[in-house]
């Protein structure tokens, strides 16, 4: 069988080959900063030694998510849940392989396989296919026989965690990062852990620990930042934020989501900034526009606000977010008559949405307040 060869790293904790764009390891979370490139040999790979599964972050390996969720869509208002990834692929085959005696010459003993390895990787396919259950006595069972395998620990620590046991599974995930300190992604998924249960003065140092370990992750500096927010240090919660949102210029999404972010912490002037450079980069983004009507407000400039808002209706006319935006920005810079105007607009295109009779009662009072003024 023909065997193609791939661009790639070899870890130098346990032999996985990673993808050359990766930073650490996707198995052990070992730096693959100066890991050695592999050899033709060493990436043609015998077809019983699969390739690593392209289902890692660009910026750090493994998802935090239980086995039946979906990744979660970017949206302006945020609630900063933990949430369990997906555990992680099977090791890698050289690593927990079991020897075939028949190609063993005869006066050589067999090589041994990793204590623990054959409960490890019945405990890790259940997890991958959602019997949590099933799988933590079996991955009970392979801490038990190598209590030092880092890997072992924290898939125990997600299981337990997806089993709602958490103050077990964060005693598992802590011991990870213990055995094996330089990997960014147990560090990380301690932090969100421990954020979860409330325990913010721990989750920060896992987040420090993890953004000294791997500085250019928006994954790990996105969690650090919103963590800062919530403990209300906003000069250094901004400065992260804004580093995160610079980091991809071209990403509205990740923009507008920093945007929000940056909301809480009080930097009005750096979310307007990051509203805009949505705006400028996709044109129908009515959230965005909104938003950054409201902060233009905010600095007092009402003429400014106004044309973004008519800006994206020239754009996009059946957008009815930007006509309530619109009269709100009207009805507060005192152009009541054409504040009347963009309510009813917004009523006649979103007559079913849960504000749009409180929107028709406000455009029937602004104009009894026209009437009584005449």
């Amino acid at each position: 069988m023909q065997v193609v060869a791939v661009e790639g790293r070899l870890c130098p904790g346990c032999g996985t080959r990673a993808k050359a764009k990766w930073e650490f390891c996707p198995r052990c979370g070992e730096s693959l900063v100066n890991a050695a490139a592999a050899t033709s040999s060493e990436t043609a790979a015998s077809t019983s030694d699969a390739a690593v599964p392209d289902e890692y972050d660009d910026d750090f390996g493994g998802s935090w998510k239980g086995p039946a969720s979906a990744v979660a869509v970017l949206a302006v208002a945020m609630v900063a849940f933990v949430k369990l990834r997906n555990p992680g692929p099977p090791p890698a085959s050289a690593v927990f392989q079991v020897p075939n005696e028949s190609n063993v010459p005869p006066a050589t003993a067999p090589p041994q396989t990793r204590k623990g390895a054959a409960a490890f990787e019945k405990g890790r396919i259940l997890l991958t296919d959602g019997d949590v259950q099933g799988a933590i006595p079996l991955l009970a069972e392979a801490v038990a026989q190598d209590s030092e395998n880092a890997l072992y620990r924290h898939t125990y620590g997600r299981a337990l965690w997806l089993g709602n046991n958490k103050e077990a599974a964060l005693a598992e995930l802590a011991a990870a990062t213990t055995l094996n300190p330089g990997s960014p992604v147990y560090w990380t998924e301690l932090g969100r852990a421990q954020k979860d249960l409330g325990r913010n003065a721990e989750a920060l140092r896992s987040f420090e620990r993890a953004t000294d370990l791997f500085p250019e992750s928006v994954e790990i500096l996105k969690d650090y930042g919103a963590l800062l927010a919530r403990l209300d240090d906003r000069q250094r919660a901004a400065t992260v934020l804004k580093h995160v949102a610079d980091k991809r210029p071209g990403d509205a999404g990740l923009q507008q989501e920093m945007a929000y972010a940056l909301e809480s912490t009080g930097d009005v002037a750096s979310a307007a900034t990051l509203y805009r450079r949505v705006v400028d980069t996709v044109p129908d983004a009515p959230i965005a526009r909104s938003r950054l009507a409201e902060l233009l407000i905010q600095q007092n400039q009402p003429s400014e606000a106004v044309a973004v808002l008519k800006e994206g209706l020239e754009r996009t006319p059946d957008r009815s977010l930007l006509y309530r935006s619109l009269g709100s920005v009207l009805e507060r810079t005192g152009s009541i008559a054409e504040a009347v105007a963009a309510y009813r607009q917004y009523v006649e295109r979103s007559g079913d949405s849960t504000d749009a009779k409180e929107i028709a009662q406000r455009a029937a009072a602004l104009e009894r307040s026209l009437g009584a003024r005449s």
